[in-house]
């Protein structure tokens, strides 16, 4: 979990958000996911995401945090940290240059 994941507003608010998704699952209805438009199915994995990426300038409030797929959240983190790794230099990232 990344530190901008530990911030006490993203951790109230995302709490927040499965309580209302895990209410709606609990009566028997699906959610929508907010990255693709599909239906988030009672039982199915999720996790809470951004609308708007921190790295953007989004911010943990509650309108802009909602519901995905988890693979979908998952795969958004793997090509942001791809992008930061294969943008930054090995030198600035202490590493070396070989």
């Amino acid at each position: 979990m990344t530190a901008h994941h530990r911030d006490p507003l993203y951790m109230r608010n995302a709490r927040i958000i499965r309580k209302q998704v895990n209410a709606e699952h609990n009566a028997g209805r699906s959610v929508t996911c907010h990255k693709c438009g599909r239906e988030i199915q009672p039982g199915q994995r999720y996790d809470v995401g951004h609308r708007i990426d921190a790295s953007r300038g989004g911010t943990h409030d509650l309108t802009n945090l909602g519901p995905e797929h988890r693979r979908e959240n998952r795969a958004a983190g793997g090509r942001l940290g791809a992008l930061i790794t294969n943008t930054t230099s090995r030198t600035s990232r202490g590493l070396p240059t070989w």
